[in-house]
């Protein structure tokens, strides 16, 4: 079981307006749900240079690109095993 991980998302324009507002609200309510603020580190960049594949965000050192909250937060728990 991973101790911490780390979430990384891209905050710039064009991943936002792609779904990362929705990912990041999901992954903010999951986090809150199952009591993860200590295991899940959230940082968010203002571009992760991959703008066409948006949205884009790194879960502990893997790149995603087009996850659906749903999606994200699967992985995460994965990465957790919650």
């Amino acid at each position: 079981m991973a101790e911490k991980i780390t979430v990384e998302l891209c905050m710039g324009s064009s991943c936002f307006a792609r779904g990362n507002s929705e990912v990041l609200q999901a992954i903010e309510n999951y986090m809150s749900e199952n009591d993860l603020a200590g295991r899940i580190e959230l940082v968010g960049h203002l571009c992760l240079g991959r703008c066409k594949d948006g949205p884009n965000i790194k879960i502990d050192g893997t790149d995603y690109s087009g996850l659906t909250p749903d999606e994200a937060v699967a992985i995460i728990a994965k990465a957790l095993e919650v």
